[in-house]
């Protein structure tokens, strides 16, 4: 569910993984994410351009990438498909890498989380993020409620984790940084960028509504792109 809202999706839940003997329980984290092999996950687009359709991201097996155990997501319905890969840390459930048209990059540097231990509410995390057209960003990330009720086209879906991002690239601030990769695209000289998130994640559920929006410039040379997510359908 990251970038730019990649519906985030992590180590399926249910796989049991033998650690010296013992079998792995599931985190906090990922109990809000259901991840099972196979489920997939139906979301009508709306954007302020006008543009709307359907986006549907699917868990594919497991998968060993830069040393972790992730699960894949596919994400098809936009200009062209893309995986991301996720897992659990230990920390929460965190972005590690994404295959889109350049081939499997790493998000590690990136130090990016869906959601962080502990599941509470005033827990956030700092992390970079990136823009529609890829201009990286400093973001904050924080857990603002646990009891939200929100209906989307699927259904109602009480007890919600809402979780707010902010964040701001800008060169006169000081604000813009790369994680050490030459390839990743940094604020223009002079130019402001602010993003918010807002994203739902029902238990045994997931990912249910998102909402992004991206302002740049200043004054009457502001520009504002904004989209929605929402829930239309789960296959388990």
């Amino acid at each position: 569910m990251k970038q730019s809202f990649s519906i985030a999706i992590t180590l399926a839940a249910g796989l049991a993984t033998a650690l010296c003997g013992c079998v792995r329980r599931e985190s906090g984290a990922t109990s809000y994410f259901p991840l099972r092999t196979g489920m997939t996950w139906t979301f009508r687009f709306t954007a302020s351009t006008g543009a709307s359709g359907e986006l549907t991201t699917a868990n594919l097996a497991p998968r060993k990438i830069f040393g972790f155990d992730t699960v894949p997501q596919q994400n098809l319905g936009g200009d062209q498909p893309y995986t991301e890969f996720y897992a659990d840390d230990g920390a929460g459930i965190r972005h590690v890498a994404i295959d889109e048209s350049e081939g499997l990059q790493s998000r590690l540097n990136d130090h990016s989380y869906v959601i962080k231990q502990p599941v509470r509410t005033g827990n956030s995390w700092r992390e970079i993020d990136r823009t529609f057209d890829g201009t990286i960003y400093n973001a904050t990330t924080r857990i603002e409620a646990l009891g939200d009720t929100i209906t989307v086209p699927a259904g109602k879906y009480r007890k919600c984790v809402r979780v707010h991002s902010t964040g701001i690239a800008s060169t006169l601030k000081g604000t813009a940084r790369a994680p050490g990769n030459a390839r990743v695209r940094t604020v223009a000289a002079g130019e402001d960028i602010s993003v918010e998130d807002y994203y739902w994640l029902a238990p045994g559920v997931g990912p249910v509504k998102a909402t992004h929006e991206e302002t740049r410039g200043e004054g009457p040379m502001t520009r504002t792109i904004s989209y929605k997510l929402e829930l239309e359908s789960l296959k388990h």
